[in-house]
């Protein structure tokens, strides 16, 4: 959409930064070059040239460029991780980068820009996982240090619309290890009391005035059982494993279900329902699930580069 800006009607309430913003961000090594630039914290990191010359010690990740949900990206921890990961990278003309294996707890910075004006920022951290290790339940967090983080970038980029920064907490220190140039899942903020969706609206018309930067309540915690239970079934295979889930987050009282609240959207349960009965039956069919759902929303890099 920020390519093909010139032929959006003007009248279109989309709050979007330019192309030439989104390619400093959009891909892992662009994200990387630019925070090493402007002193933000990341993992040490290379552009693979050739395997052979990878000079970081193990355990360290093999990052595509462009990849979502956790594709295109690899755990090396020895030389036989490499030497199987060197067929994937021999398969495509995709570039690849390594970055040092952090131990510590995933999260993301979300934050709003009016051309580099920040209007509102949410941190959370992942408490469980979803498909390809995806947060898919949340806490949110005090984000004192993360929003001078994503501020300072916004600001520099003159950034305009929706902007987040997937994370790494350890020892009280983040370290940024990939950049998302949209929006992820809002409702974590909404339940923190920040209405993300509602902000990109008024901004997208014109009409977002607030005096004050809006930060999300640390302490909130949310989740999707649907998910969750694709998630466990993707780690595990196992039918035992996904009731466990289910029992343990329907009995959970201190966090919220955010995308299938079958007792205030009773159609919710249909899909909620069917996932979990297909996945019952047959725990292998989550990897069908799972790759056609990410086959079908992605972009390919090749994509991107015609772009």
């Amino acid at each position: 959409m920020a390519s093909g800006k010139k032929f959006l009607p003007t009248c279109l309430p989309v709050a979007l930064a330019d192309k030439e913003q989104f390619e400093k961000l959009a891909g892992k090594i662009a994200f990387a070059e630019i925070s090493d630039q402007l002193n933000l914290p990341i993992p040490k990191w290379e552009r693979v040239e050739k395997l052979e010359f990878i000079s970081l010690p193990y355990p360290y990740w093999l990052k595509g460029d462009y990849g979502t949900a956790g594709r295109s990206v690899y755990k090396i921890t020895s030389k036989e991780d490499l030497a199987r990961a060197a067929n994937v990278l021999l398969a495509n003309d995709e570039k690849w980068m390594v970055q040092q294996d952090i131990k510590g707890e995933y999260g993301q910075v979300q934050a709003i820009f009016n051309h580099g004006k920040l209007l509102a920022v949410h941190s959370s951290i992942k408490i469980a996982s979803g498909a390809g290790g995806s947060a898919a339940a949340r806490l949110s967090i005090g984000s004192e240090i993360t929003k001078k983080h994503v501020e300072k970038l916004g600001r520099y980029l003159k950034w305009h619309g929706s902007l987040t920064l997937d994370f790494i907490r350890a020892r009280h220190q983040f370290y940024y290890i990939e950049c998302n140039p949209r929006m992820v899942e809002p409702a974590n903020a909404y339940k923190a009391g920040v209405n993300f969706p509602k902000m990109m609206i008024e901004l997208g018309k014109g009409s977002c005035s607030q005096p004050d930067i809006c930060i999300g309540k640390p302490g909130v915690k949310t989740h999707s059982l649907l998910a969750l239970i694709i998630g466990t079934a993707e780690r595990t295979k196992s039918r035992r494993k996904m009731l466990q889930t289910i029992g343990h987050w329907l009995l959970k009282s201190d966090s919220e279900e955010v995308l299938t609240p079958a007792w205030k959207d009773f159609l919710s349960f249909i899909p909620l329902a069917i996932i979990t009965i297909r996945l019952l039956i047959n725990p292998g069919s989550v990897t069908k699930l799972v790759n056609n759902t990410v086959k079908h929303y992605s972009v390919k890099a090749a994509t991107l580069k015609d772009i």
